[in-house]
């Protein structure tokens, strides 16, 4: 029996990941996704093809969160960027930068960020006196200029998120 339920979970697994990732609009690869969509985000499985032609991503996203203390002073805190790190580090990096953009940017798992901003208030309760009092998340976008292109274009800022964070939060 052991053997078996193990033979269905790697098949399961298998053909998941084959139908979620294939570069194929077939009826049967379209139709699946939608229903092993909730499964591959959740598991951290999830793939695009968007780095790659026909249709490359056309924009640049990152994310900081401001940190606002009780005292009024703020200061940044950012999420893992792969790029400012050595080819080892990297890889390690690359989870947390692929969480803070295809998860907290993403409306649909919106019910994530009170959690990832009571978790950085407490990495970031570090005064005794001085506890976070409100935690926001920024998050910054810049159109891929063409290959032609003379000059980058700008990045623009929006508040993705802001949490009140409570005292109880900080425990």
């Amino acid at each position: 029996m052991k053997r078996i339920a193990i033979n269905v979970f790697i098949i399961f697994h298998l053909a998941v990941i084959l139908l979620w990732a294939m570069p194929v609009n077939s009826r049967l690869v379209t139709g699946a996704r939608p229903l092993i969509a909730p499964y591959m985000v959740w598991s951290g499985l999830a793939q695009g093809w968007n780095l790659f032609a026909p249709n490359p991503l056309g924009i640049n996203l990152r994310m900081d969160v401001q940190i606002t203390y009780q005292d009024g002073q703020t200061s940044l805190w950012n999420f893992a960027r792969p790029q400012d790190a050595g080819y080892l580090k990297r890889y390690t990096l690359e989870r947390q930068h692929k969480f803070s953009l295809d998860a907290l940017q993403n409306d649909k798992l919106a019910y994530l960020r009170p959690d990832v901003a009571r978790y950085i208030a407490r990495l970031n309760n570090t005064k005794p006196n001085d506890p976070p009092v409100k935690i926001s998340f920024i998050s910054y976008r810049s159109i891929i200029a063409p290959p032609n292109s003379k000059r980058p274009e700008p990045w623009t800022s929006k508040v993705l998120y802001t949490y009140a964070v409570k005292p109880g939060d900080l425990k």
